[in-house]
């Protein structure tokens, strides 16, 4: 097999390491499509520098430019975005030299050309610890968000690792020749293939669990709901006997019953404080969830402001997802307050087929920001951080915009949605 081919290959397999390594520790979220042109582009220019070129300083600095870039994908901070390309371009450097003492070539020097003398066993070799590395990384990583069950897929798949490379090291001691480099390369790309399949599943079991806690939240909701219009109903009773209820309070009133009038007071008032709504917007999902959530942040003054029809272009279950999670954390982060620090605001206006929701809430401590998203302050991370998640979700189904920041101890949220 020539030089040229082999090289190619594990060049598009070192590529994917790459990209395993910049997704998994994105700070934003990427169009697939966008993701596949940058890195198709990264792999076309490097490789076609090295093959015409064969200057492995030259391949070091573009290498090096390309993933700085690449990464400027997912993270935009510049001091991360550096560290993480020279992570990412230790772990490779790690990989070729354990690659040379395998295989026992020893290259030319950095700036001299190297097509003519590649190692072909070299290359494969490398690129099968890149990977093994790559998963080591990936898993240290996000050691907070593991399972137990996670746990025992990571340690099989990097047995299956090691493994691998104990029969790699048997075929290059027992076979020689194309033979040899066609099995071994076969194996890497097996290698990857199932490390692909593994991340798919580690992926499915995630969205699987984002997609049970949503249907959590929903039946929640749901139950609010059915809380609250149960109370409408009770106070659209006492409307309907206002009568009879006149009737008895002034029979009290004219036998001078006061303690007894007093207490039939009470009790209406009782009765009617629960379903008087708060706020009314027309809207029955907003005005359900608004109700709720004031009614049970009684020691918080959550200050609405709305200007909504009673209908919206809008599935009910995605606005109270919305409404529902900036309220809980908004709620949540005033709860650890000072009682006279407390305050929320929230705005919900529609203005030409355009929804803008924006909260602000006062909060104690630091955030931590990855990019543009905020990382949970609970150590539970694998349960927390969902909320807004889903929030992230239903503003891309309408392809909407969502900006969170912090100044001054004050959080925002601002959320723009296209219902046309």
């Amino acid at each position: 097999m020539s030089n040229t081919l082999i090289y190619l290959i594990t060049g598009a397999l070192n590529t994917l390491c790459i990209a395993r390594v910049f997704r998994h520790n994105a700070a934003e979220r990427v169009p697939f499509q966008r993701e596949i042109a940058a890195y198709i582009a990264f792999y076309a220019v490097t490789s076609a520098v090295f093959l015409l070129f064969g200057i492995p300083m030259l391949n070091m600095l573009l290498n090096i430019a390309g993933m700085i870039l690449l990464n400027r994908l997912y993270e935009k901070a510049l001091k991360r975005n550096i560290m993480m390309v020279l992570v990412t371009y230790v772990a490779m450097i790690l990989a070729e030299l354990a690659a040379v003492w395998a295989s026992g070539f020893v290259p030319n020097g950095i700036w001299e050309r190297q097509q003519d003398s590649l190692s072909q066993m070299g290359m494969i070799i490398q690129c099968v610890i890149l990977s093994l590395i790559v998963q080591v990384l990936k898993r240290f990583k996000g050691v907070t968000r593991s399972t137990e069950g996670d746990w025992v897929c990571w340690a099989g798949v990097i047995l299956m690792q090691f493994m691998l490379i104990g029969l790699i090291a048997m075929f290059v001691f027992n076979f020689h020749g194309d033979v040899l480099v066609a099995a071994v390369l076969m194996l890497a790309v097996v290698d990857y293939v199932v490390i692909y399949i593994y991340d798919r599943l580690i992926l499915s079991e995630e969205e699987r669990i984002r997609n049970l806690l949503l249907v959590e939240q929903k039946e929640s909701y749901e139950r609010e709901m059915e809380i609250l219009l149960d109370s409408r109903k009770k106070i659209r009773g006492i409307y309907h006997d206002i009568k009879n209820h006149i009737l008895i309070l002034r029979s009290y009133s004219d036998q001078k019953r006061y303690q007894d009038l007093d207490e039939y007071l009470h009790r209406m008032q009782e009765e009617t404080q629960a379903a008087v709504p708060q706020v009314y917007t027309g809207q029955p999902a907003v005005d359900s969830m608004l109700h709720y959530k004031i009614s049970s942040a009684k020691e918080i003054p959550i200050e609405v402001e709305t200007s909504i029809p009673e209908q919206l272009k809008m599935d009910d279950f995605d606005i109270t997802v919305i409404l529902g999670n900036l309220l809980d954390n908004a709620i949540e982060a005033c709860g650890k307050l000072e009682k006279e620090k407390r305050r929320i605001q929230l705005s919900i206006k529609l203005v030409k087929n355009q929804l803008f929701i924006r909260t602000e809430n006062p909060f104690e401590g630091k955030l931590k920001w990855r990019g543009s998203r905020l990382l949970t302050q609970k150590a539970d991370e694998n349960n927390h951080g969902i909320g807004l998640e889903n929030v992230k979700r239903v503003v891309e189904k309408y392809h909407g915009t969502l900006e969170m920041n912090a100044e001054d101890q004050i959080f925002r949220t601002k959320i723009l949605l296209y219902l046309g």
